[in-house]
């Protein structure tokens, strides 16, 4: 099959001949209205997705007939234009309008062309070291991914971005231009590592020396096309491999106006009339949550206390150590962890567990104090068996160690055998 004339780089829409049809695998000579296909033309304006950039979409359309092409790939030269025919009947040999969706096409251009700057922006913040790792461009967002040992700065990321908009601002001419590859690497033109390239490659160049790389994806013509460049995140993919993802054009439009609403929520729920006046009152916030979380640890204490001595009422002698054990609901891990603080504190030999039930959650925890420990106790052990016993697992330090208990029917059986636990771990 011929190779497919693109006509894309100048043109969103051009008369077109169908070579093909293609549906469920096979080659048919007319597809009715509802079939899905792939339509292969003689010439197309339709992108073929490649280099990171997505296929277009758009309608192929004749009288009598529409077909909406959903997305448009390349294989070996050959266009394949993903469509359902929405109207008449689409046969080979038809001759078609193929017409792309032209707002999704510029908006794509658009984040094509800030990939271009951003590259040539992190290797003038960061370094020469900078190379592209990959990339995807479609009509939302530029996920651009690249060679980097550490995570940006916040001051990094703003310089970056700030370059960004300068050139764009600077209304700087994008020259795209088909030369001999040995001429491209001459004027200093950026090759994608590890890709092959022909005799003759094609040639993005943003000024006179801002930005020059081989590509064959479709680009604004001028950056002040691009509106604006905000950057929304920057992460780690890989190691020495970073990733940042950004929008132009609408896609800042859009991205202003969700913070702009979450601004303006957050300020209701937290009750301050002017948004501005946000941040103050969330450090007020903080400070508010961190004196009731000291009010709730001192109760804590208290409730554990108290809680403690009436636990050891109860308390078993196992060797001349006292044992301990306990479910207690409602109660979550800073309580029991003051528990067992508190048991630690006794003077005889103290070994302790306790079960605390808290949204849902079930929790063990154990404790034995260094006289109990001087006899061969150890809390780790203690209370990973315990939990065992529920399905659980868990350890820690010999004085202290929590673990998370799976069947909460089970906790009354795993807590009765304590007693008969630290007798196997004493050997009596």
């Amino acid at each position: 099959m011929p190779a497919t004339v693109f006509t894309g780089y100048t043109e969103l829409c051009s008369a077109a001949k169908v070579i093909a049809v293609i549906q469920n695998g096979q080659r048919v000579e007319s597809a009715g209205e509802g079939a899905e296909v792939s339509v292969v033309l003689d010439t197309t304006p339709f992108y073929g997705e490649s280099g990171g950039q997505v296929g277009d979409s758009g309608v192929l359309e004749a009288e009598g007939l529409s077909a909406d092409v959903i997305d448009t790939t390349k294989h070996e030269g050959v266009f394949l234009h993903r469509a359902v025919v929405t109207e008449g009947t689409l046969s080979v040999g038809d001759t078609v309008n193929a017409v792309l969706d032209s707002m999704r096409r510029k908006a794509i251009m658009r984040n094509h062309t800030a990939a271009h700057l951003l590259q040539a922006a992190l290797r003038r913040v960061l370094g020469t070291h900078v190379e592209q790792a990959g990339q995807l461009v479609n009509e939302k967002h530029v996920r651009f991914d690249f060679t980097h040992f550490s995570a940006l700065t916040p001051e990094e990321l703003t310089a970056v971005e700030l370059m960004v908009n300068d050139e764009i601002l600077k209304a700087v001419p994008v020259k795209m231009e088909e030369m001999p590859i040995e001429e491209a690497r001459k004027i200093g033109a950026m090759a994608l590592f590890g890709e092959k390239y022909g005799d003759v490659v094609r040639v993005v160049s943003v000024g006179d020396d801002f930005s020059k790389e081989f590509c064959g994806g479709t680009h604004m013509d001028n950056t002040a096309r691009l509106g604006l460049f905000k950057i929304v995140s920057e992460s780690s993919v890989a190691s020495g491999v970073r990733r940042i993802e950004a929008v132009t054009g609408a896609g800042v439009l859009h991205l202003l106006t969700v913070q702009t609403q979450a601004i303006q929520e957050t300020a209701q729920a937290m009750k301050v009339l002017n948004p501005a006046e946000l941040p103050v009152r969330a450090r007020q916030m903080m400070a508010e949550l961190k004196d009731k979380d000291k009010a709730i640890e001192t109760l804590n204490a208290k409730v554990a206390s108290a809680n403690l001595e009436g636990v050891f009422q109860n308390a078993q002698d196992v060797n001349g150590i006292k044992v301990i054990f306990a479910l207690l609901s409602g109660t979550g891990s800073d309580a029991l962890r003051a528990l067992c603080d508190k048991a630690k504190e006794r003077q005889e030999p103290v070994a302790a567990v306790f079960a605390g039930i808290s949204g849902g959650k079930a929790t063990l925890a154990a404790a034995c104090n260094k006289s109990a420990q001087e006899k061969g106790l150890k809390a780790g052990a203690l209370v990973k068996e315990v939990a065992q016993l529920t399905g659980g697992n868990g350890g820690g330090r010999p004085d202290f160690a929590m673990a998370g208990a799976k069947d909460q029917t089970k906790l009354d059986e795993a807590l009765a055998a304590v007693p008969e636990l630290v007798k196997k771990q004493l050997g009596a």
